[in-house]
């Protein structure tokens, strides 16, 4: 059974990131899960096994539609990446380089009586954020792939009422690029949201309009979309583990 992550249980070293990707024509396309899968893993492998982080990618069409082994080494190479690595293991670590590439990496930033989330780090600051570093000037013929760790949390990510929630930016930011060229995904559900009723938390799911959700597990365990316009609001495949 897949483990739920807290972000406790991870020390508050957490990370998350996110991926748009090519999906079918339709509000409710999905992705070829294998297609989808093989990006996600491929991110995961510089990742951080214990910690929470968020990633966001920008990959051209041609390798989101043929991500091979050697199309994503060619689109996102593995020294880029693990320097990623290496600077989201240190506390509060970010990865946003001066010369701009096309990846972005971040962990939770501590303060003294609150925090910065991994999400919030990668998307906050307008047109300099580091998200909107890597997308200048390319949103055509792109596609976006942000992937988190854990689940945007409820009370702060998705929280409407929260100075740093992250659905002011993700919603404008996703619907620049087409329907078949984005996607949030997330591996686990964070815990605290886990303990919560199941409507509750697909309420706040659902304020992501513009960037279908997924949610990808490790392993050989295929990526599941979130949402379906033939199912029901308080009910989505992704609550399992």
């Amino acid at each position: 059974m897949e483990q739920t992550v807290s972000r406790s249980r991870l020390g508050f070293s957490l990370l998350s990131v996110t991926f748009l990707l090519c999906l079918t024509s339709g509000a409710f396309g999905s992705i070829d899960p294998d297609k989808l899968k093989a990006i996600i893993d491929y991110i995961r492998e510089f990742g951080l096994p214990n910690n929470h982080y968020a990633v966001a990618v920008r990959l051209d069409n041609t390798y989101c539609r043929n991500p091979t082994r050697q199309n994503l080494e060619t689109a996102l190479p593995r020294n880029q990446m693990n320097q990623m690595r290496t600077a989201i293991r240190r506390q509060n670590g970010m990865y946003n380089p001066q010369q701009i590439g096309d990846v972005v990496a971040a962990r939770p930033r501590f303060l003294t009586y609150s925090a910065e989330h991994a999400e919030w780090r990668l998307l906050n600051g307008g047109q300099n954020s580091p998200v909107a570093r890597i997308l200048a000037n390319k949103d055509q013929n792109s596609c976006l792939i942000f992937f988190s760790k854990l689940s945007p949390c409820v009370n702060r990510c998705l929280n409407e009422n929260s100075m740093r929630n992250i659905v002011q930016v993700v919603n404008p930011l996703f619907n620049r690029f087409n329907e078949d060229a984005r996607a949030f995904v997330f591996e686990f559900i964070y815990a605290r949201d886990a303990e919560k009723e199941d409507e509750v938390v697909l309420g706040a799911w659902q304020r992501i309009q513009n960037a279908p959700l997924f949610r990808c597990y490790a392993g050989n365990r295929a990526c599941i979309k979130c949402f379906n316009h033939d199912q029901s609001d308080t009910d989505s495949p992704c609550l399992a583990n």
